[in-house]
């Protein structure tokens, strides 16, 4: 009999549990909408911000973790052929590898929806960077205008930093 009052205190005691977490949870969800975008979820000081899901006028929609009305942190992008683009999203955007060289990024914003590009990686000075790709007539990957002109600044930069850096004064005092 002891066991049996022990048993329903605790069954008692984590339905209450339950339905507070319910209820509090429930009771900090907030709608917003940016343009034709619709946002259901935690707010912080007017923005979403925690978790949340986000529909975007095609029917798209992004459901996870939230900063400044931003996608941020883990969460799932579903798009309109309904795959799905799972993991950690940075301030907006998700970068998935296609290979070494190349991956694809896909940007969510609260105000424009989804859009994606690709980036490809840099040779030489600039071989840790990403520059903004498009996919060519056969079947591979070259820079924009915009990937080309960042490579080239890329470079000016990195170039002009080896030259003063290896041409110091000789030292010598007269």
């Amino acid at each position: 009999m002891i066991i049996l009052n022990m048993y329903l205190k605790k069954t008692i005691l984590v339905a209450l549990s339950l339905f507070s977490l319910i209820v509090f949870s429930s009771s900090q969800a907030e709608t917003l909408t940016f343009g034709s975008s619709i946002y259901e979820g935690e707010v912080k000081k007017g923005k979403a911000h925690g978790e949340g899901i986000i529909t975007f006028s095609d029917e798209t929609f992004y459901k996870g973790k939230f900063k400044k009305n931003k996608p941020h942190g883990v969460g799932a992008y579903t798009d309109a052929r309904e795959n799905i683009h799972e993991g950690k999203w940075r301030y907006g955007k998700f970068k998935s590898k296609i290979d070494k060289k190349t991956r694809l990024i896909f940007k969510l914003s609260a105000e424009e929806g989804s859009t994606n590009y690709f980036e490809i990686k840099g040779k030489g000075v600039v071989s840790t960077e990403w520059f903004e790709a498009e996919l060519d007539t056969q079947g591979g990957y070259s820079l924009t205008k915009k990937g080309k002109r960042d490579m080239e600044t890329k470079k000016q930069a990195a170039e002009s930093s080896n030259s003063s850096g290896s041409s110091g004064s000789s030292g010598g005092s007269s």
